[in-house]
């Protein structure tokens, strides 16, 4: 539903833990080694030879170089990542996504004079692939204004992660450190600029903010300009290289951008967003509401689970599950003796001090103990490892308090372990009663399963190693189904763990509810806070923040989690079937995951064929086999 920017950011985030959106090292990771093949490939053929080449795989693999190029030169936050100086900000306005549509439509035209059936299996793959992102960055322009580029969600996850890397991590050695650094803070005054004109040119179309997201989308606008105050403020050690002249041109500079063009974006949006637009705001939230909106939603659902599904049929199913799911925690809580609500069972365990760690350590130790329980079983199912190890490890404390549980970061060369970094604040409010099913999701045989294989696989173009993580069904409806699988270990007998791992899939399983409900059947957000608190372990708060995430942030994009999951299910069931006695389970994992994330559907074409026709011993042998 979002531009290509916004596509770009969810690199960053679509790693995160289940409920968080945290900033990710897999983004940062992808970007490091772009720019180290872009320099590789300074002496390619342009865009226009690539048609003059014969080799069918040889022409797409420059043509998903060449849009891996772009990507980056486009892309401010991977620019950051791989080293580059920033100067600017991206096009976020509708004549960017004009452009980045043409783009996509000039490359689709190259890419549909390759004949697919000269390629190999896994070339297919790639052509597939690329094809489907590329349509769906053509299609993007048509839906760009039902999308806001203000609400906290947007806001926070969006420029303001590149703020205190460009603006606290500049360090000023010459003109070109201060010219750049300038730049950037006079174009963060356009960038606002432009969110200013979006948001009248949907007025205009009859697509206003809703009433309840006006006041977070102000205090996130407003946010900018305190947090840019805070990042400009320079320490001696920053500008010690610079003349005084220098200093006093830097400092005039800084002043003149944010007292100047910022400051003036910044008041012209929260003046619009004032009460007199609060007044015309809507009361329901959803997008079926605005003009346009339930073909709006069909195409977010499209994008973001890959899959052509119907809104009312995602809804009963959710019902259908959820139903079930509920049915077997009553069932646990019979087998405990317990014969009060639901409501009442989770208050007493939000009362339990077992489910309480008293230190960050204490935490760690609790994840690490799942871990060592299922890794003597991971031989059994997987014959696919990753070299990269494992673990878990305190977020850093200043991040804590935008964060509610916590992000998988993946191995780089900095740091080679994939680790879930925990929220190891505020512990007597943070019940681990979900632990196992939150560490296996993250780390084994979940996140870092997937991520870390797909990260080792050097023989892929960068375009599989990287654009694949957008996938956001297939890389939490993965990890959903890694965690399940502790179930069939026979390491979740306790009833406390089962209830648990129960409550984790209510969690999902309620977003095909609530999402659908508020953007497509006119739920509204207290029919879908009261849903989710009925139906989950959601504190109230919790609930406020996930609603308006679904109805007005990112619609759609939590029908990923729970229908991924539901779909790897049934590919694993239809090969079960398939093969009866012959099935590998092994063989099954190696081949949803060895060749890194996919459309869903293709997932299935894909396992179908490597289930006949796949070779372990062909996998890249950079990855570790048992």
């Amino acid at each position: 539903m979002k531009t290509s920017s916004r596509l770009l950011l969810l690199m960053v985030v679509v790693l995160s833990a289940c409920f968080d959106r945290g900033t990710d090292s897999e983004a940062a990771k992808a970007a490091v080694d772009l720019n180290k093949r872009r320099v590789q490939q300074v002496n390619a053929p342009p865009i226009t030879g690539i048609a003059e080449q014969k080799d069918p795989a040889a022409e797409l693999r420059a043509l998903t170089d060449h849009y891996m190029d772009q990507l980056l030169k486009s892309s401010p936050y991977l620019q950051m990542m791989a080293g580059d100086k920033l100067t600017g900000l991206n096009d976020n306005s509708f004549a960017g996504a004009k452009k980045r549509a043409h783009k996509a439509q000039i490359l689709l035209q190259k890419l549909t004079a390759i004949d697919p059936s000269q390629l190999t299996h896994d070339d297919q793959l790639t052509y597939a692939m690329f094809k489907g992102q590329l349509e769906l960055t053509r299609e993007q322009e048509k839906y760009f204004w039902h999308s806001f580029n203000v609400t906290p969600y947007a806001v926070n996850n969006g420029v303001s992660i590149l703020l205190p890397g460009v603006l606290a991590g500049t360090m000023f050695n010459a003109d070109a450190d201060i010219d750049n650094y300038l730049s950037f803070l006079q174009d963060l005054g356009r960038y606002l600029e432009d969110d200013l004109n979006r948001l009248k040119a949907q007025e205009s179309r009859g697509i206003l903010l809703p009433m309840a997201a006006v006041l977070g989308a102000r205090a996130a606008i407003d946010g900018i300009r305190q947090t840019v105050v805070r990042l400009t403020t320079l320490d001696q050690e920053r500008v010690s290289a610079l003349s005084p002249a220098e200093r006093s041109r830097l400092a005039w500079g800084i002043e003149d951008a944010v007292q100047g063009r910022l400051t003036s974006a910044v008041n012209s949006l929260l003046a619009f967003l004032g009460d007199a637009y609060i007044a015309r705001a809507p009361r329901s939230v959803g997008l079926r509401q605005y003009p346009g909106g339930e073909e709006a939603y069909r195409f977010a659902i499209r994008q973001q689970t890959t899959m052509d599904l119907d809104p009312a049929d995602i809804h009963h199913r959710g019902l259908r599950y959820m139903e079930d799911i509920q049915q077997k925690m009553a069932d646990i809580r019979r087998q405990l003796g317990f014969k009060g609500t639901a409501a009442e069972f989770h208050q007493q365990m939000r009362d339990d001090p077992r489910f309480y760690a008293k230190t960050p350590e204490e935490v760690a130790e609790r994840y690490q103990d799942y871990i060592r329980r299922i890794e003597p079983h991971i031989k059994n199912y997987f014959a696919l490892l990753p070299a990269a190890p494992f673990g878990v490890k305190r977020l850093d404390p200043a991040a804590e308090p935008g964060m509610t549980f916590g992000y998988y970061q993946a191995p780089s060369a900095v740091n080679p372990v994939g680790n879930y970094r925990f929220n190891g604040s505020k512990l007597e409010s943070r019940p681990m009663v979900w632990s196992g099913a939150l560490v296996y999701h993250e780390l084994v045989p979940g996140h870092h399963f997937h991520i870390a294989l797909a990260r080792e696989n050097e023989q892929a173009s960068d375009f599989r190693r990287s654009v694949p993580l957008l996938y956001a069904a297939f890389t939490e409806g993965w990890a959903n189904y890694g965690a399940s699988l502790a179930y069939e270990m026979g390491i979740m007998n306790d009833p406390w763990d089962r209830y648990g791992w129960l409550l984790f899939d209510a969690f999902i399983t309620n977003r095909l509810v609530v999402d659908t409900g508020m953007n497509y059947l006119g739920w509204s957000l207290e029919k879908a806070r009261v849903y989710m608190m009925a139906n989950t372990f959601s504190s109230r708060e919790e609930a406020d923040t996930e609603t308006l995430r679904y109805s007005t942030d990112m619609p759609a994009q939590s029908l990923a989690y729970k229908l991924g999951y539901e779909k790897i299910r049934e590919i694993r069931t239809f090969q079960e079937q398939k093969w009866g006695d012959q099935f590998d389970i092994r063989k099954f994992h190696a081949a949803t995951v060895g060749s890194g994330g996919m459309p869903l559907p293709m997932l299935g074409h894909h396992v179908d064929w490597y289930m006949k026709n796949g070779d372990q011993e062909n996998v890249n042998n950079t990855r570790s086999k048992q």
